[in-house]
């Protein structure tokens, strides 16, 4: 195998790539990226058997031919190499030779014959989703999703299309984030991907305020292959059923304020600084007539924060686990929420303000 490629190009693209090779692994082969030179393109692939990642630059091809070599060496050693045209070329032992700009480096190289290969789709559906409303949907929800995993199905979030509505949800025993948006002219579909591959879908994704170049979404029963800007992500769905996540959205509330998202932001940061692994502490909500009142204490310190908002309903005393909390106001749009409250051991729902897209359920916990 021999190419040459501009350094700038592959540059670009193996770190995306290197994220879907495994770190810790018997299997030699799937901590490597596999190398295709072919035609006037050459092929990167990182696969761990659950997330993969593949893209082309493009490349002059002298001889066709495909190698595995590591990946975090080989992301490390083009990284340093000086700018404009590398040659790479291997021998009959498998050596991998970079050159460029009076610069040579040698890797040593492994056969592609062990390297699995990606799930080939033979597409059951199908889905088109604007990047930038897919990447702030999945900005907005996976901070809500377990880590519990004893019940792999909600490691992931659930994508369902109905209704001409797009759904993203995440959740575990504390919370839940839900993001719902228009997207008409899709066929009803419903699958789960895990986190680890939401989070390389979202790294990869653009504003793309125009919509020119949508995310493709293609899947059958057990995988899934998104279609971003050059690259194809593979990742296998989580299988089992998710939860009717529509009947943990209370339903009703006794109380509802309304209050600025910002300063209520700044009070909650105020409380984490007291907080820790060492000196868990609850943040206490006390709602009196026309203010909120947000208070945290241990032996390290205290905060006491007076906020004006808007209330309606009965007075309520109740606490929340701070991280929980801040975690969803930090996702509602705009600058107000609405908090929608019931009993101190009843389930709580923030939105924003001025819509309906966005919900967040956080449990409440014990204050004395």
């Amino acid at each position: 195998m021999k190419f040459t490629c501009q350094k700038t190009d592959i540059a670009a693209v193996l770190p995306n790539v290197a994220k879907a090779a495994s770190i810790k692994t018997p299997m030699e082969a799937l901590s490597a990226i596999r190398l295709h030179a072919a035609g006037q393109q050459l092929e990167l692939t990182g696969y761990d058997l659950e997330l993969g990642i593949r893209t082309e630059i493009p490349s002059v091809i002298e001889e066709e031919g495909v190698i595995l070599v590591d990946s975090r060496l080989f992301s490390e050693v083009v990284r340093r190499m000086p700018e404009g045209i590398l040659t790479m070329y291997t021998d009959e032992n498998m050596k991998v030779t970079i050159t460029g700009g009076g610069t040579a480096c040698q890797l040593a190289g492994m056969s592609a014959d062990e390297y699995p290969d990606l799930p080939d789709i033979e597409q059951q559906q199908g889905a088109v989703i604007p990047q930038r409303l897919l990447k702030k949907m999945i900005e907005q929800t996976i901070y809500a999703v377990s880590l519990d995993e004893t019940k792999p199905i909600f490691t992931g979030e659930l994508i369902e299309m109905e209704n001409n509505m797009l759904n993203i949800v995440a959740l575990d025993n504390y919370r839940m984030a839900l993001r719902s948006e228009p997207l008409p002219g899709q066929e009803p579909m419903k699958f789960v991907v895990p986190a680890k591959a939401l989070r390389e879908i979202q790294h990869l994704m653009f504003e793309d305020d125009e919509n020119k170049n949508p995310c493709v979404i293609r899947l059958d029963l057990h995988h899934a292959i998104f279609e971003i800007n050059g690259y194809l992500v593979y990742t296998r769905l989580l299988a089992g059923d998710f939860v009717n996540y529509r009947r943990s959205i209370p339903e009703s509330a006794k109380t509802q304020l309304t209050i600025s998202r910002r300063r209520l932001i700044e009070s909650l940061e105020r409380c984490s600084l007291l907080i820790s692994e060492k000196n868990k502490t609850a943040v206490r909500f006390q709602l009196e007539d026309g203010t909120l009142r947000i208070s945290c204490q241990n032996v390290i310190g205290s905060v006491d924060d007076t906020l004006e908002c808007d209330l309606s309903g009965e007075r309520l005393t109740i606490g929340f686990n701070n991280r929980y909390l801040l975690d969803a106001v930090r996702a509602v749009q705009g600058d107000r929420v609405r908090i929608f409250l019931s009993e101190a051991n009843r389930a709580v729902k923030i939105m924003e303000a001025d819509g309906e897209g966005s919900i967040a359920i956080v449990m409440p916990v014990q204050v004395r």
